[in-house]
């Protein structure tokens, strides 16, 4: 072998790496932020129709079901949950794991931390259509 070929072959598998492990991140944060706005849509719609449930306590029950086994390359995701005033934010945190490379010149010394605050608006929209329902016949009986 060369001395051009023994530099440049370990540089470019190098690459080919990271670019995988580029891919993963991009995959991982996808699926995180999927995962936050179900859990953040489905919390505001549990808080709204039975009051029974607090949006926090909806997103600690589901989160590992929602979250399942798709995160690949990354620790399993953590999930938290706040509401303030009429939108419930859910916020998920992974890491993804790189330590496929030992101590090669361009390996990532720690991992990559994923976050993603997503939101979703509590709504009652049965009211709401009841409530113009009701106007709309208020109106014609005025008229």
């Amino acid at each position: 072998m060369t001395l051009e070929a023994s530099l440049i072959i370990p540089m470019v598998i190098c690459v080919i790496v990271m670019l995988i492990w580029g891919a993963y991140y991009m995959y991982n944060r996808a699926i995180l932020s999927q995962d936050c706005y179900i859990l953040a849509l489905r919390a505001s719609v549990k808080a709204d129709a039975k009051k029974k449930v607090a949006p926090a306590d909806y997103v600690a029950a589901g989160a590992s079901k929602q979250a399942g086994g798709r995160y690949f390359g990354a620790d399993k995701p953590a999930f938290s949950a706040a509401v303030s005033g009429k939108e419930v934010k859910v916020k998920g945190t992974t890491k993804i794991r790189n330590s496929a490379m030992g101590r090669y010149f361009l390996k990532i010394k720690s991992g990559w931390e994923l976050e993603a605050v997503l939101k979703a608006r509590i709504r009652n929209d049965p009211k709401h259509i009841r409530r113009i329902k009701r106007l709309k016949d208020i109106g014609e009986k005025v008229l």
